[in-house]
Formats: structure tokens, C-alpha cells, sequence
């Protein structure tokens, strides 16, 4: 009777391994913001009606009053800025002192930043879909930033373009911020992080007979066409983005080449960066896979 029981226990393992491929590889759906923390701040959770009436009765004023001062002091410059500082996962939990340091550091250069800073910053608070995305990337990375020891005060990020923004904050060997599948992919919630992350971060490798899996290739850092265009779609649609697979002619002789396919207001693009030459955004009407 114990051959079964072995039986049964390596049916199991199979299946909960089965499982697993499946959430971590299926298909995506998109995201819903996180709720702002200023709703954690009594002399503003009034002002802001967009919270439905559901979710305020979750809110625990735990937030220390320091920071609550420095949020009223944001919103009372800008209280869109206000409300996405508070979707960052830095404040959706318990604020340390190093949110504390950041976010005074954040506003001191809000008040200095020229017309210029502004409009830049205005500019990074756009990337991704603000009705999707659970918070802008760029705003966190500019907070990565703020809170550094040895963060230089007379060089504002509020003035870095988007890559250079990136360059400076996402160091892929910080591995608390890096090794989580979902996490990531949550911030990679627009097409040109996606295309940042996979130019840096993939490497080529065929994997013929073998299905698109974007877990693996997060994992490995290695995969061919299917395992990127997995992965690129699975972040759009995170980011609430109309993506999908589109095959085209393979520039190199196999029977054919995994791209993605995806719509940013009304136009349509590839995204192709499972190659060794990677070809990154291209306007559809533009691209040619050799």
C-alpha cells in the first residue's frame, strides 16, 4: 500500500507546481490605484470625495503627525502631487524616518523647483495610466533618490529626463526592491519602463519547444521571443494597457517571431526586445523584425 501513497505525493507536488506556473504566468488583469494615505490625514481626508465610502472605514490615522504636516504643506501646493505621493508603497504602511527625511527633502525642492522642474515633473507623473497603475513609478524613484545619505540637495531630480531619472535610481542589485515577480511587475507599469527593464535586465537565450513563460525569464533573466513578449504583456495589462503576442516573420529563419502588440492613445506599437539585437519601441507602421 505505500506505492500509492508515493504515488499520490508525486501527483501533488506536480500539481502544486502546476499551480504555481499557472498564477505566475497567466494572464494579467490591471490594476486599481492604491488608496492615498492622505486619507490618513484628518485635515485633508475631508477635502478629497474620490474615496468610496467603502474603504474609510479602513483608514487608521497612524500617521505621524510630522508627516501629516508635510503632506498638508504638498497639498496646499499641489494637491494632485499630494494625493500620488500617497499611493507610493513607501506611505501605504508604517512611515519611518527615512519616509520622513524623503518626503521633507521632496518638498524643499518643490518649493525652489523652477518653472522648468515643474513641467518636467508634471511630465514623469504622466508616465503609465494614472486610472491603472497602483502609483507612479518615476515619483518613486525620485523618492529612492531623496532617500539617500549621501543625496546631493543642489542637483534636483524634478530636472532629470525620464532614462537619466532610472539610471540613477533602480539598482537592480538591491534585491529587496528586485527579486519579487509581482512587485516588479507592478512598477513596471508603462511601456517605456518595461523596455527599460528588459533592455537591461534580459538575455537571450532559445528555448525551442518551450511555451512562453515570463516567470521564468524574471527568474532566470534568460528566455527567448515568447518568454519576453509573455513578460511585456503581462506588464502592460498590469498597467491596464491593450497588449498582446503578434507574430511576425523571424529575422533569423525559424518559422516565426514572438513581439508585442499594444495601444497608447489610439496608435498602435511593437515592443520587441526577445533578440539579441534588441529592437525596443517602434511605431507599428515603422517596424520591420530584420
Amino acid at each position: 500500500m505505500a506505492r500509492p501513497i508515493k504515488d499520490w505525493k508525486i501527483i501533488k507536488s506536480i500539481l502544486v507546481f502546476t499551480s504555481i506556473a499557472i498564477l505566475t504566468t497567466g494572464c494579467a488583469t490591471a490594476t486599481k490605484p492604491n488608496t492615498s494615505a492622505i486619507y490618513k490625514i484628518p485635515a485633508l481626508s475631508n477635502q478629497e470625495k474620490s474615496l468610496p465610502d467603502k474603504s474609510k472605514s479602513q483608514i487608521q490615522y497612524e500617521m505621524p503627525l510630522s508627516t501629516q504636516t508635510l503632506f498638508v504643506q504638498v497639498h496646499n501646493i499641489d494637491n494632485v502631487l499630494a494625493m500620488e505621493i500617497g499611493k507610493l508603497p513607501e506611505f501605504q504602511g508604517q512611515i519611518t524616518d527615512l519616509q520622513v527625511r524623503s518626503l521633507s527633502r521632496f518638498l524643499d525642492l518643490l518649493i525652489a523647483s523652477s518653472p522648468q522642474e515643474k513641467s518636467n515633473l508634471k511630465n514623469l507623473l504622466e508616465v503609465g495610466k494614472p486610472n491603472f497603475r497602483r502609483y507612479c513609478s518615476p515619483l518613486q524613484s525620485i523618492f529612492w533618490l531623496l532617500e539617500k545619505e549621501d543625496f546631493n540637495q543642489k542637483e534636483s531630480p524634478f530636472s532629470y529626463p525620464l532614462k537619466t531619472l532610472l539610471k540613477k535610481s533602480w539598482n537592480f542589485s538591491e534585491a529587496n526592491r528586485w527579486d519579487d515577480y509581482e512587485v516588479v511587475t507592478e512598477r513596471l507599469n508603462a511601456p517605456e519602463l518595461v523596455d527599460y527593464y528588459e533592455f537591461r535586465q534580459f538575455n537571450y537565450e532559445s528555448r525551442p519547444g518551450q511555451p512562453g513563460n515570463s516567470y521564468w525569464l524574471f527568474k532566470s533573466k534568460t528566455g527567448d521571443c515568447k518568454d519576453v513578449t509573455a513578460f511585456t504583456v503581462y506588464c502592460l495589462t498590469k498597467g491596464g494597457y491593450k497588449a498582446r503576442e503578434h507574430k511576425v516573420q523571424s529575422p533569423t529563419g525559424n518559422p516565426s517571431h514572438r513581439v508585442t502588440l499594444f495601444e497608447v492613445d489610439g496608435n498602435d506599437y511593437i515592443m520587441d526586445n526577445g533578440r539579441t539585437d534588441t529592437k525596443g519601441i517602434v511605431p507599428f507602421f515603422q517596424y520591420s523584425p530584420f
